[in-house]
Protein backbone atom coordinates (compact mmCIF):
# COMPACT_ATOMS: atom_id res chain seq x y z
CA UNK A 1 0.00 0.00 0.00
CA UNK A 2 1.26 3.48 -0.81
CA UNK A 3 1.23 6.53 1.45
CA UNK A 4 -1.35 7.97 -0.90
CA UNK A 5 -3.95 5.62 0.58
CA UNK A 6 -3.15 6.13 4.26
CA UNK A 7 -5.82 8.74 5.02
CA UNK A 8 -8.62 6.78 3.37
CA UNK A 9 -7.53 3.63 5.16
CA UNK A 10 -7.37 5.47 8.49
CA UNK A 11 -10.79 7.00 7.94
CA UNK A 12 -12.32 3.64 7.06
CA UNK A 13 -10.71 2.00 10.11
CA UNK A 14 -11.96 4.75 12.42
CA UNK A 15 -15.48 4.45 11.05
CA UNK A 16 -15.37 0.68 11.51
CA UNK A 17 -14.31 1.15 15.13
CA UNK A 18 -17.25 3.46 15.70
CA UNK A 19 -19.97 1.85 13.56
CA UNK A 20 -18.85 -1.74 13.01
CA UNK A 21 -20.16 -3.52 9.94
CA UNK A 22 -22.39 -0.59 8.95
CA UNK A 23 -19.44 1.84 8.66
CA UNK A 24 -19.70 2.18 4.88
CA UNK A 25 -23.28 3.38 5.11
CA UNK A 26 -22.18 6.40 7.17
CA UNK A 27 -19.59 7.68 4.65
CA UNK A 28 -20.47 9.48 1.41
CA UNK A 29 -18.20 11.20 -1.11
CA UNK A 30 -19.08 14.04 -3.46
CA UNK A 31 -16.72 14.94 -6.27
CA UNK A 32 -16.73 17.84 -8.72
CA UNK A 33 -14.42 18.30 -11.68
CA UNK A 34 -13.48 21.84 -12.71
CA UNK A 35 -11.07 23.21 -15.27
CA UNK A 36 -10.19 22.04 -18.74
CA UNK A 37 -9.64 18.53 -20.06
CA UNK A 38 -5.90 19.24 -20.12
CA UNK A 39 -5.76 20.76 -16.64
CA UNK A 40 -8.60 19.49 -14.44
CA UNK A 41 -9.03 20.26 -10.77
CA UNK A 42 -11.03 17.87 -8.64
CA UNK A 43 -12.79 18.86 -5.45
CA UNK A 44 -13.90 16.00 -3.22
CA UNK A 45 -15.97 16.33 -0.06
CA UNK A 46 -16.27 13.63 2.62
CA UNK A 47 -19.60 13.44 4.44
CA UNK A 48 -20.22 11.37 7.54
CA UNK A 49 -23.91 11.01 8.35
CA UNK A 50 -24.58 13.78 5.81
CA UNK A 51 -22.33 16.27 7.65
CA UNK A 52 -19.33 17.64 5.77
CA UNK A 53 -16.14 16.61 7.56
CA UNK A 54 -13.45 17.15 4.96
CA UNK A 55 -12.72 18.73 1.62
CA UNK A 56 -9.74 18.29 -0.64
CA UNK A 57 -8.66 19.32 -4.10
CA UNK A 58 -6.09 18.12 -6.56
CA UNK A 59 -5.18 17.41 -10.14
CA UNK A 60 -6.83 14.00 -9.97
CA UNK A 61 -9.77 12.53 -8.11
CA UNK A 62 -7.66 10.18 -6.00
CA UNK A 63 -5.46 12.95 -4.64
CA UNK A 64 -8.45 15.12 -3.82
CA UNK A 65 -10.20 12.22 -2.09
CA UNK A 66 -7.12 11.42 -0.05
CA UNK A 67 -6.85 15.04 1.08
CA UNK A 68 -10.54 15.13 2.03
CA UNK A 69 -10.12 11.87 3.95
CA UNK A 70 -7.19 13.36 5.87
CA UNK A 71 -9.19 16.41 6.92
CA UNK A 72 -12.17 14.24 7.91
CA UNK A 73 -9.93 11.86 9.85
CA UNK A 74 -8.39 14.67 11.89
CA UNK A 75 -11.80 16.20 12.60
CA UNK A 76 -13.29 12.89 13.72
CA UNK A 77 -10.31 12.02 15.92
CA UNK A 78 -10.75 15.32 17.77
CA UNK A 79 -14.52 14.98 17.98
CA UNK A 80 -14.51 11.33 19.04
CA UNK A 81 -11.37 11.42 21.25
CA UNK A 82 -13.36 10.51 24.36
CA UNK A 83 -14.90 7.50 22.58
CA UNK A 84 -11.69 6.02 21.20
CA UNK A 85 -9.90 5.14 24.43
Amino acid sequence: MTNVEQNRLGLNNLLQQRYGASAATHLRWKSVRNGTDHSPTWIVIAYIDDIEYGQGSGGNKGTAKEMAAGVALRQLRRQWAHLLH
